[in-house]
């Protein structure tokens, strides 16, 4: 109550001036049918802006309330997809949506910090992928985070199939671009085109067969280990990549005993 009666005393001449100015222009739009139209006009236009404004901004903060909707029913719909397949050729899994938080991408061996940790089910060598190929393996947990190997790391190797020839090897990454990696042990007599499709092949629990992460954009045949070097691009831009998902297989543990 002081500071208001120190605030009076100190501004009362404007707020003076303002009150009768206010009354004047009161008195005059009153009196006035034009005047008046114009500033009903003037009010209305502003106002609207304003909540336009507002509408918008809210529309744009609600719009991160709706992606984790979204990723959250991609998930789903992921877990679904893999029960369907479940007496096929793929491994039952659910898929727990995630954000990158933190990533790495031009170092030797890269990492990636996820919002998800073991309060969310999170566990040490789940692999993590998005909707157009592998982001890399969960190597260490949290209760509210947790941290990923990921693909652009040179201590990384996944599992993976030439889909043309159905010829399998080893992706590894060549640690100078992160767009693009090496694939060493697929064999001379496969069949390999630039432009071919290369894809999970299931062999690991990690990660389920049929996950597309790149395409051939060289090769060369080996003289001495009849083996083709094969140069490939990822699909996925790690640059970019924000929303995840991470892979828990029900069954890891049953096909881990297994082999």
């Amino acid at each position: 109550m002081r500071n208001l009666f120190r605030f009076i005393k100190v501004y009362h001449f404007i707020l003076l001036f303002i009150l009768i100015e206010s009354f004047s222009l009161f008195l005059f739009i009153s009196n006035h049918k034009f005047q008046q139209s114009k500033f009903l006009s003037f009010t209305q236009e502003y106002t609207g802006a304003i909540f336009s404004y507002y509408s918008d901004l809210n529309q744009y903060l609600s719009l991160k309330d709706e992606n984790d909707f979204l990723q959250t029913e991609n998930a789903k719909l992921y877990t679904l997809l893999s029960k369907e397949e479940i007496n096929t050729n793929s491994i039952l899994n659910e898929y727990i949506p995630a954000r990158i938080i933190k990533n790495s991408i031009f170092k030797q061996n890269n990492f990636i910090l996820l919002n998800k940790g073991e309060k969310d089910g999170v566990k040490s060598g789940m692999g993590v992928i998005v909707d157009n190929g592998v982001i890399g393996i969960v190597s260490i947990t949290s209760e509210n985070f947790s941290k990923v190997t990921s693909i652009l790391n040179q201590n990384s190797t996944i599992s993976v199939v030439h889909i043309k020839s159905k010829q399998n090897g080893s992706l590894k990454w060549n640690t100078y671009n992160y767009m693009t990696a090496m694939i060493n042990d697929i064999p001379n007599h496969a069949n390999i085109q630039i432009g071919d499709t290369i894809q999970t092949n299931g062999f690991s629990s990690i990660f389920p067969e049929g996950i597309n992460i790149a395409k051939v954009i060289s090769y060369k045949k080996g003289n001495e280990n009849g083996l083709c070097n094969v140069n490939i691009k990822f699909l996925n831009d790690m640059n970019t990549a924000k929303n995840v998902y991470i892979i828990n297989s029900l069954i890891k543990e049953e096909l881990e005993e297994l082999k």
